[in-house]
């Protein structure tokens, strides 16, 4: 049996969906897969056994339909075709290879170029979501007795990657500062506050792992330069920014013994590989994007601290308020070091 599955376009979208992938993976054993994704959303999974996973293109090019229609017919038609994406293009690209049984939600009026279109539960984790498309399918192809259930939870299985660490970070407590977050500047909690909690870190002897895609060095630079001089160049620190794909950042991941981080990507996999996290919220909804069923790791926000602002959250990419205003970006500048340091306290003690 051949699946055709179009992936989520972000990385963290991509980790919330191992859930449904599991699902599916369990119950269809013989089945050979194709993933469909950007290269960030493919990248987890390429080293997966009966996986062909292959990048989407399309909207570099100047006529993206065609160029989504020579990729469709790369792959062979398969049985099942899922899209994990709400866009009308994404279920033209299952109609376009030909699957026989085409499932997506019902969104941008695409419902007829599908089989089966529930509506997209409101409210509701993402990861919920598209095991709810992975279940759904499931009751068409199977009997309720045949379907295996798995636990709900992120499932990731990182590549064998050899990393060095520094000699001074063998054997001692690591912990990891993703101060990044692909969606937009909103997102990201000061600089200035994430060397507050560096500090305090180095204080409680723990080494340090800057994370950060190439466009985010800026951000690592600038958190670096808001530390006193003396730890600025500190062989407990290590800057990661730039340097790391998704496979050796996975890998650097599973030597951490915490996580402080935004909303973003690297937040869902260090819940799939079951990292003690402080995650900061701001304006996201944190019932749709906290860290899935992941025992080890906590949000912290206005919102959990009693102090939610009547524009939490709005889902924007940068604030929406004026910049000389009062309130401007208020959600994550009034979650202040202090708060945030007590928060990790209480979970790496």
């Amino acid at each position: 049996m051949k699946i055709l599955i179009r992936l989520p376009n972000w990385l963290g979208d991509a980790i919330m969906a191992t859930y449904a992938l599991e699902i599916l993976c369990t119950n269809f054993k013989e089945a050979h897969f194709y993933l469909v994704g950007s290269e960030a959303s493919i990248a987890p999974f390429t080293h997966y056994p009966n996986v062909t996973a292959l990048q989407d293109t399309s909207k570099r090019s100047k006529f993206r339909i065609l160029n989504l229609y020579k990729l469709a017919k790369k792959i062979p038609t398969c049985k099942l075709g899922i899209t994990f994406q709400n866009n009308f293009l994404s279920a033209l690209f299952l109609t376009f290879n030909g699957a026989k049984f085409r499932i997506g939600f019902s969104k941008e009026l695409r419902s007829f170029l599908l089989h089966l279109h529930p509506k997209k539960p409101k409210n509701t984790h993402e990861a919920m979501c598209f095991a709810l498309l992975a279940t759904q399918t499931l009751q068409h192809f199977k009997n309720q007795t045949e379907i295996i259930t798995i636990p709900k939870k992120l499932y990731l299985k990182p590549k064998p990657i050899n990393i060095t660490l520094p000699n001074a970070f063998l054997d001692s407590k690591i912990a990891g500062i993703n101060a990044g977050a692909a969606f937009g500047a909103a997102k990201r909690w000061r600089e200035d506050y994430f060397a507050k909690c560096i500090e305090y870190l180095l204080q409680r002897n723990y080494n340090i792992l800057l994370f950060g895609v190439e466009n985010e060095n800026p951000i690592n630079a600038s958190i670096l330069a808001h530390l006193p001089q003396h730890l600025q160049h500190s062989n407990s620190l290590l800057n990661l920014s730039g340097k790391t794909t998704i496979p050796s950042l996975i890998a650097y991941f599973s030597h951490l013994d915490f996580l402080l981080t935004n909303d973003s990507g690297p937040m869902h996999i260090a819940a799939a590989l079951g990292i003690p996290t402080l995650a900061l919220f701001g304006p996201t909804n944190a019932k749709e994007t906290a860290p899935f069923n992941a025992p080890k790791a906590r949000i912290i926000s206005l919102e959990t601290l009693g102090e939610k602002l009547p524009c939490m959250p709005c889902m924007q990419r940068t604030c929406p308020l004026p910049k000389d205003s009062k309130d401007y970006h208020k959600c994550m500048c009034a979650l202040t070091p202090n708060l945030v340091i007590k928060a990790i306290q209480s979970l790496i003690s």
